[in-house]
């Protein structure tokens, strides 16, 4: 193999309708594998990359790919190259499969599709593919292949933490796959920040924190000083404790609480620094240093016995509740606790941080520290059936598991929760609850609240180790867009090769004339409400991802030139209409195609030259509504659908609209044509596109001859 290149597609593109990478191979001779693969690599192949067995080799014929690579049959290396990258994708926790060609395009023999999720995971994969494939081809007279065999488990690892690093945990990835089912579309901006919705209607999340957390809420609920001082205000039970900033005051502090207690960071999250059961004053220095670590004040607090409970309240209602365990592991009387913790961390629920369901046990200082309490080490063997504690808090992020009891909350318990998050006012919450039974009154137990987290983990209720898994995405999706509010922004798209730059011009300045923000990607610039944003340096899915990250963006105008549709396909999913403005001939190289496109992407309306047979084909794919237009001064003869005529009338040159049973409404051009720009035949037929495209986005008649009056020359130039 040599060179390979390969053109990466965010949206729906000629190739795929989902996003893919499309590589070209650098092939010598054949795209078929021309020898008997070597077995050992095979099988270390397949064990590495168990899944690649299920792989359906055409998308219809599962387990074909394992049988002919075991069997030594010819493969076709693009979709061997295919199956590869797609499996190492699935490592990371994502859920892909083949993307078959779009109908009617056919790709090079050379040329593979490959669906992504994360870009820098999909090129990494795409490396790593490249490289086994490389190995597989080598010929067996050559000293060293570009993989030894051997070594495929330990390049299969490095690009596994290479995709953990890059890929979001999987709580977000979950609300990410709950909002796309709801049609809200999904634009990852930056590390755990993703946004959902476009435009003015957007809301962004950041873990389980979105942007109705208000910045006081949030810092109130880090400080656990002060939020406890909220929550003793508003009456609730916290437990006797003080915050200190040096070593002697913490043991001092202690003393006067009454040991054993519990030393941890004030503004510590996740469990990091926390100390649970510190009996003695050198424990506790021990602790302060560990917990001064994480931050610049230490809170010593008393020991409540009792179980670890997380509430889950959202927009003021208690959605989840859970028992969390702390991590740990059983004795089985013949394995070392080394062992077991090893055997655990098998679990596909497991992995590192946050991106599998479950997290990883980890052996640390704490882990020790509590096995020789008990008279362990990591290479002791525990008794049969007896439970040996890696930890003494309990937080899911330091491999604790959890147990749903939800349905079990006591209604005291239920409204001290809502009130905790009330009063620091989160609007998502996770409240701890130290407590013996939370099916009983906590009050009369002892029971206090610990803390209150306004980013909470909501792992542990989506795949609880114990009890029913919650809904916890839906309430946070139904707050942020209640039944009836809509997620996206109108986008209209210009594309063909006429005129499509005036054309969008017009048009933006038309969807503008009642006060509405619109953003406006065209070949000069990214505009938004008239003033460049860009300074021209952006185009294509880019310039369209500018304006819909935006939050002022109230719609959105996009010209698309067919050569960038074909290479970097559409920079949306679907969009409300579309207007096809042809100049040259519909069946030159790729142009049908990335018109075709274009329109079933449209779902509202598509917007096409009546007087162009081949252009009116276009629409035969689009379930949208199609308006016809004319420029020939004569109505449109299709009379069944809607329909924009330029004609002329007895006062001057005017656009005729019809709604497929006759002449409804005209829009007169008699003015000063500042539209026309320097051709007035050009900018008629502009004007006409335009009006149309504006009519079908609900804009009046009368409000389209007052815009094209003001139309300013200059207007996104």
């Amino acid at each position: 193999m040599v060179d390979t290149s390969c053109s990466i597609y965010c949206g729906p593109s000629v190739y795929a309708r989902r996003p893919v990478i499309r590589y070209t191979l650098g092939l010598r001779s054949a795209v078929t594998v021309p020898r008997p693969f070597d077995r050992a690599f095979v099988d270390s192949l397949l064990t590495c990359l168990p899944g690649l067995s299920e792989h359906r080799d055409t998308c219809d014929a599962p387990g074909l790919l394992e049988r002919g690579l075991r069997a030594g049959e010819q493969q076709s290396l693009p979709r061997l190259f295919e199956h590869l990258c797609i499996e190492l994708q699935n490592l990371s926790g994502v859920e892909l499969h083949c993307e078959p060609a779009n109908a009617g395009h056919d790709i090079g023999p050379a040329d593979a599709l490959v669906p992504y999720e994360d870009e820098p995971v999909a090129l990494e994969a795409g490396r790593l593919a490249l490289g086994l494939l490389r190995s597989l081809l080598a010929d067996p007279r050559s000293p060293v292949s570009a993989f030894p065999a051997a070594d495929i488990q330990r390049q299969v690892e490095a690009f596994r933490q290479f995709a953990e690093r890059q890929t979001l945990p999987v709580q977000d990835r979950a609300i990410v796959r709950a909002a796309r089912a709801r049609d809200i579309p999904v634009l990852r901006i930056v590390g755990r920040v993703v946004q959902l919705g476009h435009g003015r209607r957007q809301q962004r999340l950041n873990g389980s924190e979105t942007t109705r957390t208000n910045v006081i809420s949030s810092q109130l609920a880090a400080n656990k000083d002060y939020a406890r001082r909220v929550f003793r205000a508003a009456g609730l039970p916290v437990p006797p404790y003080e915050r200190v900033y040096r070593a002697r005051d913490a043991v001092a502090a202690a003393r006067r609480i009454g040991f054993p207690v519990v030393v941890k960071p004030n503004n510590g999250n996740m469990g990091q620094g926390v100390s649970v059961g510190m009996k003695t004053a050198r424990e506790v220095r021990d602790a302060y240093r560990r917990a001064r670590q994480l931050g610049r004040s230490v809170i010593v607090e008393q020991f409540i016995p009792g179980c670890d409970y997380r509430m889950l309240v959202i927009d003021g209602e208690l959605r989840a509740a859970a028992k969390r365990v702390p991590a740990h592991v059983v004795g089985d009387g013949v394995h070392t606790i080394e062992d077991l913790v090893r055997e655990a961390n098998r679990d596909p629920r497991r992995g590192a941080g946050q991106r599998n369901a479950w997290t990883r046990l980890e052996f640390d200082e704490q882990s020790d520290r509590l096995l020789a309490e008990l008279g362990y080490r990591r290479d002791s063997v525990a008794r049969g059936g007896e439970i040996v504690y890696l930890r003494r808090n309990a937080n899911t992020s330091a491999g604790g598991t959890a147990v749903d009891v939800t349905d079990q909350v006591h209604p005291q318990n239920h409204d001290i929760a809502v009130r905790a998050a009330t009063s620091i006012g989160l609007d998502v919450a996770g409240v701890d609850l130290l407590v013996h039974d939370i099916s009983l009154p906590m009050r009369g137990q002892g029971g206090v609240i610990c803390e209150i987290n306004s980013r909470p983990g909501i792992r542990k209720h989506l795949w609880p180790a114990e009890g029913r898994p919650r809904d916890v995405i839906g309430p946070i999706v139904d707050m942020l867009f209640p039944p009836g509010t809509r997620s996206r922004i109108p986008i209209a798209a210009v594309t063909g090769t006429g005129n499509t730059t005036h054309t969008a011009r017009l048009l933006a300045h038309l969807l503008s004339g009642d006060g509405t923000t619109v953003g406006l990607a065209a070949r000069n610039g990214v505009f938004i409400d008239g003033r460049r944003m860009d300074g021209g340096g952006l185009a294509g899915p880019s310039a369209t991802r500018m304006l819909l990250l935006d939050p002022a963006v109230e719609a959105a105008v996009v010209e698309l030139s067919p050569a960038d549709v074909v290479q970097n396909g559409l920079g949306y999913d679907w969009c409300d209409a579309c207007a096809v403005i042809n100049d040259d001939q519909i069946d030159a190289p790729g142009l049908a195609d990335a018109l075709r496109l274009v329109v079933d992407a449209a779902r509202r309306a598509v917007v096409l030259s009546a007087d162009d047979q081949r252009c009116r084909a276009l629409q035969l794919d689009s379930d949208a509504d199609v308006w016809y237009v004319s420029t020939n001064g004569q109505p449109p003869t299709v009379t069944t659908q809607p329909s924009v005529a330029l004609e002329n009338a007895v006062d001057g040159e005017s656009i005729s609209f019809s709604n497929g049973e006759g002449v409804t409404a005209r829009i007169s051009l008699a003015c000063d044509r500042a539209w026309a720009a320097a051709d007035d035949a050009q900018g008629a037929r502009s004007a006409l596109y335009a009006a149309a495209l504006a009519l079908c986005l609900t804009r009046r008649p009368d409000d389209v001859e007052r815009a094209l009056r003001t139309f300013p020359a200059g207007y996104c130039a």
